[in-house]
């Protein structure tokens, strides 16, 4: 899931949490994107994926459990995530929900700081240059992360949502145990990755509970492994 993996590597402990909502642009297979992020606490949580295709994709995440909410051309769809990504696996069309499973297997060689600041929305972060490999082949990226409480808190909650798909759907394995424990000894929550996700705004404010209710009940497809 190239619009979320980089954040599923960043896993971290807190001790508090608040609502609040977090947008980020970025760009996903050469298109760009915007994603929101909005969470009532860290085991409620709604993640909005915007793109220029005419399917429009949002995900609940709440008491352990994940749905997957699709609009396309005006009909609502509500499955639950192993559905919907064996669905999408059998027809090729993983884009469906913002994944590309090559990005999930990611591996970290080195993560260094380069003693540069930098930044991004309003929050000072420091700049590491990441040295990271998929299928293979060795890529770099400059990763600017920051102490800041905002980031902690919109971190977590995004980390809580990631370890619910990874548990709800086995078919998805998230993988970067290297860079997880380079964030968690320094208890930092990310601002940018490369060119692939970067935060535009956050507000710690109380977010409505009514944009956590599902529209529907999830549907289940029978037989699907058997396509």
């Amino acid at each position: 899931m190239q619009k979320i993996v980089f954040f599923s590597l960043l896993l971290f402990s807190l001790a508090t949490h608040a609502s609040g909502v977090a947008k980020f642009t970025g760009i996903d297979g050469g298109k760009p994107y915007s994603l929101s992020l909005e969470y009532l606490d860290r085991a409620t949580s709604r993640i909005d994926i915007e793109d220029s295709s005419d399917i429009n994709n949002y995900f609940l995440f709440k008491n352990k459990q994940v749905q997957v909410v699709t609009t396309y051309l005006g009909n609502t769809l509500v499955m639950d995530m192993e559905s919907m990504s064996q669905l999408a696996e059998k027809f090729g069309v993983m884009d469906v929900l913002g994944i590309d499973s090559n990005t999930l297997l990611v591996n970290v060689i080195d993560m260094a700081p380069t003693g540069k600041k930098e930044t991004v929305a309003g929050i000072v972060g420091d700049v590491y240059t990441v040295t990271w490999s998929r299928n293979n082949v060795k890529q770099t990226d400059e990763l600017v992360a920051s102490g800041d409480r905002r980031a902690w808190e919109y971190t977590a909650a995004w980390i809580d949502a990631m370890n619910v798909i990874s548990q709800a759907t086995p078919s998805i394995t998230i993988k970067g145990d290297e860079l997880m424990s380079r964030i968690n000894n320094k208890k930092l929550g990310i601002l940018r990755f490369g060119k692939q996700i970067q935060l535009v705004s956050v507000q710690d404010k109380p977010v409505n509970p009514s944009r956590f209710e599902s529209p529907g009940t999830s549907i289940t497809i029978p037989g699907l492994s058997n396509l």
